[in-house]
């Protein structure tokens, strides 16, 4: 007989003891409670090999495999408070690279009880970060007020590479293949890119779990506004020296509604897949294959489609829209997108000690979007747009985390090749292209005390070679070549007087060159409903970005987090609307031309958190950005306005049967946009509203088995309202109430 002591169940956040935290075991039904310094013994267990799930009030249940061979001390850290800074790794030895980083994360279990939501509503959950909409199902992550070329999105190791410089091209990435989510807005972003002058967004399918059994989740998911399906699935396995997870989803939603009329023609279609294998010949040795399927059907509004610009003048802004039926419908017409993205990944490591390892990676990824319009002559089947894109990315990458001075160094090659189909019989939106970056990155970290010092460089050169059609007639193919040099400087310093008193500054120089689609748009962007226009004298952009950073916890019943940043951009690229609206063959629409000034954007983010007993958890989170230019002091478009969100949960008892239950109360209150410019907008910004949400998740015990179920509601008041950052806000009210329901089985 052997038995395991299995003590201090950590809260990683605040790395303070979770008290009366309970440990089963499914194969003897044994169960613990620990005490309030978060110890708890467990005895008179068989040599063998067990399955440990971890409850603790507030904080997602936590599933853990130990074989048991001799007397074990297990540490257990759990996830209490996901909304402060830092990372949160789901399991493993934290790095400390990561410790010391300017990150936030969204776990697995927040991940799986948000089933059916899109990647980016995800990231709203986290202060700082808002998104930024063009209807009902296409959605992009805004940090600190950036978004598009701005926003990096690193997908399991690779920059994502699709035409992510639409505002209306939502990420080519499934939640459900996801085990965690994390936001960078600092200095350490500068390892993904030029393209990180905002911040970065980290997608990990994470690594599998050391487990000889075969594990995984069936999910179904089912929203009533849209009336949207979402099957989703999951299995993995742990061999002696291979392991594999595959996923699997299958998405279907049709016409949302506001709470007075159809939003006709804003259903989804998605169908997405991944396989993961990690083989280790050696425990020094190890290689990973990880390739993942996206695929999705997505319809544009039809309201804002108008035909003629009498029409559309009057459609800006009206009350009720053009184009829509009083009826529901799953049937996708166009205008609509198709999307598919491949991504193909093969990495291997080599530890030289536990925390010094050399890790190289090349991916491969193949992107295809086609858009449809409303075509005369029973053309509509012909897509409008059809742009296809291939990405190879080669990367080396040396980690020292054990030496007095921890530091990583890296580099990276990027060759992407864009082709536009010219049987669509329309001009390209943008033109063919070939682009070849490649880039140097160094990071350092010195810790003094309680003082961490940390410093980084980079530097990219970028060929661009673009082959643009000409605007006059005759119409011709001209060659235009591009040489850039991009840079990135980071110092920061982060002091932990105690584990509740920590102070972060962050300072970063980048500059950002134009990309295509800035220098080279020209024509209708469907997704926006306007017509962009590019500027092939564009300038690259120069950013000087500071954030300072104070967490603190007043006793155990407060934790505050502030944030300040001053990010000055010179030479900011944006697209400003023309007094022109145009009309052509395909209707009538607005005109957006790219334009730079210098530009100064500035916010304050503050996350609140209260454990004012076992049960009871408060939490409210408020964010402020302005943005405006140098020269005359207007304001930029499209800036996030100010709004603060608060919940209040009630966390149960567990019970034989009931584990891990807790219901939540949320409010959300979004400002009016004060700060607009007349010229740059073609309708004011719409008024301030106020949301009210509910939600409630179990465990249901049975046997040895959980099944998790939960309820979500949204807009509980049915308000009706406009959100400023939704494009197709000139057009259409946003969804009214919603209520998602999701079950889960996990095996």
């Amino acid at each position: 007989m052997h038995h395991s002591y299995f003590r201090a169940s950590v809260d990683r956040a605040t790395r303070e003891p979770l008290e009366y935290t309970t440990v089963s075991i499914q194969e003897t039904n044994q169960s613990v409670l620990a005490d309030s310094a978060g110890a708890y013994v467990l005895e008179g267990l068989c040599s063998g090999d067990y399955h440990l799930r971890v409850f603790h009030l507030g904080c997602p249940p936590g599933e853990y495999f130990l074989s048991l061979r001799k007397d074990t001390m297990l540490t257990i850290l759990l996830d209490h408070h996901g909304e402060l800074l830092r990372e949160v790794v789901v399991e493993g030895k934290p790095n400390s690279f990561q410790e010391s980083q300017n990150q936030q994360t969204i776990t697995s279990s927040m991940i799986r009880d948000q089933a059916g939501q899109s990647l980016a509503d995800m990231t709203e959950n986290i202060a700082g970060v808002r998104t930024i909409r063009n209807g009902s199902g296409i959605t992009k992550p805004v940090i600190h007020g950036l978004y598009g070329n701005r926003v990096a999105i690193i997908n399991n190791g690779l920059l994502q590479a699709g035409q992510q410089w639409g505002a209306d091209h939502a990420p080519e990435i499934d939640p459900n293949s996801v085990t965690v989510i994390t936001v960078v807005k600092g200095s350490d972003a500068i390892e993904y890119g030029s393209q990180a002058l905002g911040g970065a967004l980290l997608v990990e399918a994470g690594p599998i779990k050391r487990d000889p059994h075969l594990h995984g989740t069936f999910g179904y998911a089912y929203e009533t506004n849209g009336r949207g399906h979402t099957l989703t699935g999951m299995a993995n396995r742990s061999y002696k020296t291979i392991d594999w997870r595959l996923t699997g989803t299958w998405k279907k939603a049709g016409d949302h509604h506001t709470p007075d009329y159809f939003l006709t023609n804003t259903g989804a279609s998605e169908l997405n897949g991944s396989l993961q294998l990690v083989f280790r010949p050696t425990e020094k040795v190890q290689h990973q294959v990880y390739y993942s399927l996206f695929t999705s059907t997505l319809g544009i509004f039809a309201g804002s489609h108008i035909s003629n610009l009498t029409d559309l003048e009057e459609a800006i802004g009206r009350e009720e829209p053009f184009n829509i039926n009083d009826y529901f419908s799953y049937d996708i017409n166009p205008p609509k997108q198709e999307i598919s993205h491949h991504l193909l990944k093969y990495s291997g490591k080599k530890f030289v000690d536990e925390n010094i390892f050399l890790e190289w990676t090349y991916g491969l990824q193949a992107d295809h979007r086609q858009e449809f319009d409303v075509r005369r002559g029973n053309r509509s089947d012909i897509p409008a747009l059809d742009l296809q894109l291939w990405s190879n990315n080669f990367q080396l990458k040396y980690i020292n985390d054990k030496s007095r001075v921890r530091y990583k160094a890296g580099v990276q090659a990027t060759i992407t090749d864009n082709s536009n189909d010219y049987d669509t019989g329309i001009l390209p939106l943008i033109p063919d292209y070939l682009e070849s970056v490649t880039g140097l990155y160094s990071l350092f970290q010195y810790p003094v005390g309680k003082l961490v010092l940390e410093a980084g460089a980079r530097y990219d050169l970028q060929l661009l070679k673009a082959w643009p059609i000409t605007l006059t007639l005759p119409r011709e193919i001209v060659v235009m070549e591009h040489v850039f040099n991009d840079y990135a400087f980071s110092a920061g310093a982060v002091f932990k007087a105690t584990n509740d008193d920590e102070t972060r500054l962050q300072l970063v120089v980048a500059r950002r060159s134009p990309e295509s689609n800035e220098l080279y748009s020209n024509g209708l962007h469907q997704g926006v409903a306007g017509i962009e226009e590019g500027n092939w004298l564009l300038q690259p952009e120069v950013s000087f970005k500071s954030i300072m950073t104070q967490a603190l916890a007043f006793t155990d019943l407060l934790h505050v987090e502030l944030s300040l940043y001053s990010h000055l951009v010179y030479d900011y690229i944006y697209l400003k609307p023309d007094d022109e609206l145009r009309l052509t063959i395909r209707g009538a629409f607005p005109v957006y031309k790219y334009t730079q000034q210098d530009a100064w954007i500035r916010g304050a983010d503050i996350v609140l958190i209260s454990d004012f007993s076992h049960h009871l958890e408060w939490n409210a989170k408020f964010s402020w950005v302005r943005g405006t230019t140098l020269e005359d002091g207007k304001d930029l478009s499209l800036m996030p306005p100010a709004y603060v969100s608060s919940s209040l949960a009630w966390a149960f008892h567990d019970s034989p049967v009931w584990k891990g239950s807790r219901i939540a109360v949320g409010a959300e209150y979004t400002t009016m946009q004060e700060h607009w410019d007349p010229e740059s907008e073609l309708l004011a910004p719409p008024s301030d509203y106020f949301l009210l949400g509910i939600r409630f998740n179990t465990g249901i015990k049975l046997g040895s088995r959980i099944f998790y179920a939960g309820i979500a509601v949204e807009n509980l008041l049915n308000i009706r309202y406009r959100d400023y950052l939704n494009r197709l806000r000139y057009y259409a009210d946003e969804q009214g109430i919603n209520a998602r329901f999701n079950l889960r089985y996990e095996f």
